[in-house]
């Protein structure tokens, strides 16, 4: 079965800025993929030329087996079997919400009917039935976006494109609005193709997450497969790896790395690209999730248990600041060789004590300090 969308080697430079330097990917019938990245690493501008309203200055895009964008071709926006929410919703402020949702379907002639049918069906479900009569400016932000997706929906496009449609909402709405949309996009199976660079929207909506940064795909992967077994430190530190510590790679073991930090060893998972991969003696990054981190108080003259917490790794620190954070304190410690990282412990913390830090070997990642690899997305 042919993928619904095709983005194929595309690029996308602004003067002499390069945007996107080769962008591929495929998205089945009813996926939903969210770009996630920091501001500027090109994903509105991505969402922009499937919608059709950049040109692409190289690579194609094709929507089911039609090319739509390309060298001496481009389907007009209008023509593509696309909509677009925005993040700043983009209502006519001088029509009701009734005439927002039916705007795109008088355009397209829908028989009133149907128009109808669908605008009560769309009322429903984003529980908009008794809103239908107001201006945007009766709306609240939350209901303003309802209006927006509905009016997206209307038209039954083929592919819904959304442009961080949640940013403007305050936090306790936007986890309000992100928990229902999800609901929804799985109520309707609808392929989306999704913009944000909130790491917890991605994974509440999202098949896959594509991870863009510097104009190129970093990683393109399933939620849980991407926090798993992130494949560049960049991915790994966006996905909560932020303790960062370097030392000597002192062995290579199928999948894994033994990494020599001062006088202590660490063993980690390797990524599975190979230009991340670092080689025996050389630099390499361990990357260590701050919420895997367990620690414990050394007792003088007595040996620490860590089978028993099924840890793997064994690290000796001290605590050199402590925050308290409620059920927690937050603590900065150091290596013995003066690296720094961050853990949790539940009780507080003697400044300048020695603690051991346990932590399991698949949440110790290992990338070459330097990566080799050529960022650029391979179609999957």
């Amino acid at each position: 079965m042919k993928p619904i969308l095709e983005v194929n080697q595309v690029h996308k430079a602004f003067g002499s800025t390069n945007i996107l330097n080769g962008i591929s990917f495929r998205m089945e019938e009813g996926e939903r993929i969210c770009l996630l990245g920091p501001s500027g690493c090109g994903k509105s501008t991505l969402l922009q030329l499937v919608a059709g309203l950049l040109p692409t200055d190289d690579g194609e895009i094709i929507m089911d087996g039609v090319k739509v964008s390309g060298r001496g071709s481009s389907v007009a926006p209008e023509s593509r079997p696309v909509n677009m929410v925005f993040q700043d919703y983009a209502l006519w402020p001088h029509m009701s919400v009734r005439e927002n949702i039916a705007y795109g379907m008088k355009r397209r002639k829908v028989a009133a009917a149907e128009r109808e049918a669908r605008l009560a069906s769309l009322a429903k479900l984003l529980q908009l039935e008794g809103l239908l009569s107001r201006v945007p400016a009766e709306l609240s932000g939350g209901q303003q976006q309802r209006v927006g997706i509905a009016r997206a929906l209307a038209t039954e496009p083929r592919i819904l494109l959304m442009d961080e449609p949640l940013s403007n909402l305050d936090v306790k709405l936007r986890a309000e609005m992100r928990n229902e949309l999800a609901a929804m996009l799985s109520e309707l199976s609808i392929t989306t193709l999704y913009v944000t660079h909130d790491l917890m929207e991605a994974f509440a909506l999202a098949d896959r997450i594509l991870v863009l940064h510097g104009g190129a795909i970093e990683q393109i992967a399933a939620p849980r497969d991407m926090y798993e077994a992130p494949a560049t430190p960049w991915v790994a530190e966006l996905m909560g790896y932020h303790n960062r510590l370097t030392g000597t790679v002192v062995a290579l073991e199928g999948d894994e790395a033994v990494i020599q930090c001062g006088d202590q060893k660490i063993r980690g998972m390797l990524s599975a690209d190979p230009g991340c991969q670092p080689a025996l003696d050389s630099q390499a990054a361990v990357m260590l999730h701050m919420e895997s981190l367990r620690l414990a108080a050394v007792e003088e003259d007595a040996a620490v248990d860590i089978s028993a917490a099924n840890a793997g790794n064994l690290l000796c620190v001290i605590v050199r600041r402590a925050i308290y954070e409620g059920e927690r304190w937050r603590c900065l410690l150091a290596t013995r060789d003066g690296q720094l990282l961050e853990g949790f412990l539940s009780e507080a913390p003697e400044l300048g004590s020695e603690v051991a830090v346990v932590m399991p070997c698949h949440r110790t990642r290992v990338y070459a300090l330097e990566p080799s690899r050529q960022l650029a997305g391979a179609a999957t």
